[in-house]
């Protein structure tokens, strides 16, 4: 015979559950996240054989509460419109820019799009 918790009695087991959940993620989640990346490749649709290899190092700020990203390079900064957060990925994009984050191993794309070509630019980022 199959015995059952009444609804009352699983209802007050799931509260101190959540609650411990909460206190066991990082604090780190809750505050903005700076993460320091290198984009190492760089491809252009305005030639289909150029494919060339770079050094150029960009910050990604990250805050999963206020769900944003913003793209520090070269002085400037780009915030994304449209952000997702998953298990696994950050992405975000403008009209313009688009980028996808594994969080799992940090590969970073980042496109850039203009009139007539796009360019994808991939990489690395630091987790840590």
């Amino acid at each position: 015979m199959e015995r059952r918790l009444p609804l009352r009695k699983v209802r007050s087991l799931a509260i101190p559950g959540s609650a411990v959940l909460l206190l066991l993620l990082p604090a780190s989640e809750a505050a903005p996240r700076q993460l320091n990346c290198t984009l190492t490749l760089l491809e252009s649709t305005a030639d289909a054989n150029f494919s060339g290899a770079e050094s150029r190092s960009i910050a990604i700020t990250v805050d999963r509460e206020a769900k944003t990203i913003a793209v520090s390079q070269d002085g400037t900064t780009q915030a994304f419109d449209h952000v997702t957060f998953s298990q696994l990925t950050i992405n975000g994009y403008t009209s313009t820019l688009s980028l996808g984050l594994n969080t799992s191993s940090g590969n970073l794309v980042l496109q850039s799009y203009g009139p007539k070509s796009n360019q994808n630019e991939f990489g690395t980022c630091d987790l840590k």
